[in-house]
């Protein structure tokens, strides 16, 4: 089952909300205050998960109690962390989540972190206006189609990540070892399609695949 998931970060764009949702997810579930901004669009949440103190009585108007779920506030995580636990919860296998980045940089470096911490139940990617990000980890290759000139980065998760490969870049990589403020693959450019990307040893990478200069949202192949 896949889901997609809006927060209550930097809202995305009425054309990459609509985009989302076009791809015909199974479930359209808000973190809080992510209710006010499908609301805005059009949309209506299947379930909104929270404490419930950022969505506005508009954002929850007309939505049944049942819809609502309410997590009281505590310091073991955030709303996306509470959204993401009820979505395994109702079966959710893969997800899109949007409106997680941008405004606050603590939350957005938090929610990076959640795409290791829930890897082993949910196939997660991160997608705004900006860029679209996927976590790649140990024997997990991935192919994807892309545009010629189409920037991507290559960046660490945390601390180090060994034999790395790449193919269809202008910088590659054979085996090489990336490793967080020393050694980053930032601003690579795609030279040809597919392009894939292989982690041959420890470590977790995030592939940032950035919209501009190449059009847009990635295809995955062989998804991670």
């Amino acid at each position: 089952m896949k889901a997609l998931i809006v927060g209550n970060g930097e809202p995305p764009s009425r054309a990459l909300f609509d985009a989302l949702l076009a791809a015909a997810p199974d479930l359209l579930l808000c973190a809080d205050g992510g209710a006010d901004t499908v609301r805005r669009y059009g949309g209506v949440p299947d379930v909104v998960v929270g404490d419930l103190d950022s969505a506005s009585a508009d954002g929850l108007s007309g939505m049944p109690a049942e819809r609502r779920v309410r997590i009281d506030a505590d310091n073991s995580g955030t709303d996306l962390n509470k959204v993401l636990t009820h979505a395994v919860g109702m079966g959710v296998t893969e997800a899109v989540l949007t409106g997680v980045t941008g405004r606050r940089t603590d939350h957005t470096l938090w929610n990076l972190s959640l795409l290791k911490t829930f890897a082993d139940r949910l196939r997660l990617h991160i997608t705004d206006d900006h860029c679209h990000i996927h976590l790649l980890r140990e024997g997990t290759p991935v192919r994807f189609a892309a545009g010629v000139g189409q920037r991507l980065s290559l960046s660490p998760l945390d601390g180090a990540v060994h034999d790395v490969w790449t193919e269809g870049l202008r910088w590659p990589l054979a085996g090489g070892r990336l490793d967080s403020g020393r050694r980053d693959g930032i601003s690579n450019e795609v030279m040809e399609s597919p392009v894939s990307v292989r982690v041959g040893g420890p470590g977790d990478l995030l592939l940032i695949v950035h919209s501009d200069g190449g059009g847009g949202q990635i295809e995955l192949l062989d998804p991670a």
